[in-house]
């Protein structure tokens, strides 16, 4: 895409996603982190839904600047072709008066460099903010881990004053940004001290048998997938069944 039609299109859509946000107002839940997004993503939209609350999630990869409108908008990517953004410049104004908008938005954002967040933010403001790990694997986009690790504490700076954080506790960096944030804050992992943790993972056949505490009170969960980011995954969507009492 063109510098000129890409920069057209952020500056765009950005403005028509705040007014469709600012006249809806839906339920934000945004996840940031290294690894594990669209795990944890997908398992709060299933619950949402599941629960018959309507949800919209990004699709595919749409989590950067020009993608996370898309998602919110629920328009396509014209990618690469002039002529295929054409359709979605044209539609989108439509969207700001579209009936049935969801009541949540679960969006996952996506950071390699510098600043990427702090734009992102400023299209959204979540109610809830989730953060699943930070690792070294943007880190070339960065000057030292301090720098990565600020980027994603911009989203406990950005979360409304009355809304949720939720942490991976397993993450010494993750768990030390509750300490300087006045946020509700429930945390998750494998470690000793998270509020809903992981005590037991025994493989079976067809997928995994996982024991969670919470507050000294344990339960049994089965999953059909296998590995501990599945089990991280339904960590926060235990939190968030939890905070949404559903």
């Amino acid at each position: 895409m063109k510098g000129t039609l890409k920069l057209f299109l952020k500056i765009y859509l950005k403005y028509i996603t705040k007014l469709v946000l600012l006249i809806h107002r839906p339920t934000i839940i945004a996840i940031a982190g290294s690894t594990n997004k669209s795990f944890v993503k997908d398992r709060i939209k299933r619950l949402l839904i599941k629960n018959n609350l309507s949800a919209r999630a990004n699709p595919k990869n749409f989590n950067t600047e020009i993608g996370l409108p898309l998602a919110i908008l629920n328009l396509p990517s014209g990618y690469n072709s002039y002529k295929n953004w054409l359709p979605v410049i044209f539609r989108a104004p439509l969207t700001i008066g579209q009936f049935n908008f969801p009541k949540y938005l679960v969006l996952e954002l996506g950071v390699s460099d510098q600043g990427d967040m702090k734009y992102l933010l400023s299209i959204i403001k979540p109610q809830i903010s989730i953060i699943t790990d930070i690792t070294q694997r943007y880190l070339e986009g960065f000057s030292d881990m301090d720098k990565l690790v600020g980027e994603y504490e911009l989203i406990a700076k950005r979360t409304c004053k009355n809304g949720i954080l939720i942490l991976n506790y397993d993450n010494i960096r993750v768990k030390g940004i509750q300490e300087k944030y006045k946020l509700k804050t429930y945390t998750f992992g494998l470690q000793d001290g998270a509020n809903w943790q992981v005590i037991k993972i025994d493989r079976g056949v067809r997928g995994e048998k996982i024991k969670v505490d919470h507050n000294g009170v344990i339960k049994d969960f089965s999953i059909n997938k296998f590995g501990e980011h599945h089990a991280y995954a339904l960590l926060v969507e235990l939190i968030i069944k939890h905070e949404l009492k559903i």
